[in-house]
């Protein structure tokens, strides 16, 4: 959040940002604090060459026994932590985080700055911003640190897998169907693994590196370039084709085809403007990373063998068909059968809306049945040729039926507007 939560309202705490000393020290400080009350406390892996801190980030998971008087309300715990730390002040938008504002240490501030600026207790009180998550179970607590180890790496990470159809949040690492994701983008991703260990496996990154800091911007560069995926094609930006690949900004990569989220990180995150920037670009410039190792339909047929989600990916492809070719089934093969030539528009209305009750959705109150199965059994999918021709078989059947249905229920409805005209004369 930046450390900016208590900075504004009707009385606002100064909360600035703090140097690399007062951070680490603060840090440990409240670490060791918030273990009074949970079974985890941990910190992310900072980001590499931060020359000061807006707020310090505590993700926690389990109560220890006898710590503190058991807690009933899922916001139970802001009560304890803010008295563990000694906070200030608290503000919370939701049950499972909350921020904190905890007194500035006074010795350790004179310690730092006094090279730097004439400083005094008596000066405006300082505060420091502690955001804590509770995750709820082991495993949300470690990929929620894992997750957000090393800034904006992910960022790095994310951008690179994303061309061969992997996708990871705040949840796992997910493969993404592309027939699916084009029309709806929720339904196309498969999990494929919440285990950071299993993550960077696949992905080809050293596990023991990831758990040390980068020195530098340029050092997590290199280790992100790492990753299996990572391509650089040797073609200029200008020349490399970007196809169809949702915004691919390493191999084909061209500026005018970043993602929209991907020019915000542009704007706003150094490290992200600096890889499409610089390192990409001088990558490409010494032909580096210039043998692509991976395709997306490889890369596919990959994640659901090692994974074992290739019944979860069929029954998604299935369902996704079945879906689709309901909807196109109507308006593609239907209502396309049916003639326009010398046909009344209303009557070829009627036999469209009855053939589809029919074949879609199989209503036999017509009395008209088809005398072949129109859908497999084992997919549940159409056969559009049966269907083709059914309806050319049948149309004019149908469109009689449901033209004199119409027809009946007007007289019907005319007649009863009659009788309650007549009904409101009598008692006028």
């Amino acid at each position: 959040m930046g450390g900016q939560v208590f900075a504004s309202g009707p009385n606002p705490l100064y909360a600035p940002r703090m140097p690399p000393g007062i951070y680490q020290h603060v840090k440990a400080k409240c670490h060791e604090k918030l273990k009074q009350l949970f079974d985890e406390v941990a910190t992310p892996i900072e980001g590499p060459g931060k020359e000061d801190f807006g707020d310090i980030d505590f993700l926690v998971r389990g109560r220890l026994d006898g710590a503190y008087p058991r807690i009933t309300s899922p916001w139970g715990w802001h009560d304890a932590v803010q008295a563990v730390l000694g906070a200030e002040r608290r503000f919370a938008q939701q049950a499972q985080a909350c921020s904190f504002a905890i007194a500035w240490p006074t010795e350790i501030l004179q310690g730092v700055f006094e090279k730097q600026e004439a400083w005094s207790p008596k000066d405006k009180p300082r505060f420091i911003q502690v955001d804590v998550h509770v995750c709820d179970t082991p495993e949300t607590f470690r990929w929620s640190v894992f997750k957000q180890d090393h800034g904006d790496l992910w960022n790095l990470l994310g951008s690179t897998i994303r061309p061969y159809g992997l996708t990871i949040d705040h949840e796992a690492l997910y493969v993404r169907i592309e027939d699916i994701e084009k029309l709806d983008k929720k339904k196309a991703k498969i999990r494929l693994t919440s285990d950071p260990d299993t993550v960077l496996q696949f992905l080809g990154l050293d596990g023991h590196r990831w758990m040390q800091p980068f020195a530098s911007m340029e050092e997590t560069y290199e280790y992100a370039a790492t990753c299996r995926f990572f391509y650089v094609d040797p073609k200029s930006a200008d020349e490399a084709d970007p196809g169809d690949d949702e915004g691919r900004i390493e191999g084909a990569y061209t500026k005018k085809n970043l993602k929209s989220n991907d020019r915000q990180r542009m704007n706003k995150r150094p490290m992200f403007s600096n890889w499409i920037n610089c390192f990409i670009p001088r990558c490409r410039e010494k032909c580096r990373f210039a043998n692509e190792q991976a395709t997306r339909e490889g890369t596919l047929k990959e994640a659901l063998d090692r994974f074992g989600v290739r019944d979860t990916y069929d029954a998604r492809v299935l369902e996704f068909q079945r879906k689709r070719q309901a909807e196109t089934l109507w308006k593609n093969v239907i209502k396309a059968t049916i003639p326009t030539e010398g046909v009344n528009a209303m009557f070829r209305g009627c036999a469209a809306n009855g053939l589809k009750k029919i074949i879609l959705h199989g209503d036999d109150s017509f009395g008209v049945v088809p005398s072949e199965p129109l859908k497999d059994e084992t997919t549940g999918l159409f056969d559009e040729k049966a269907v083709r021709r059914f309806t050319k078989a049948h149309w004019k059947e149908v469109g009689d039926i449901v033209f004199q249905r119409n027809h009946e229920k007007f007289l019907a409805k005319k007649a009863k507007d009659s009788e309650n005209e007549a009904e409101e004369e009598e008692e006028d």
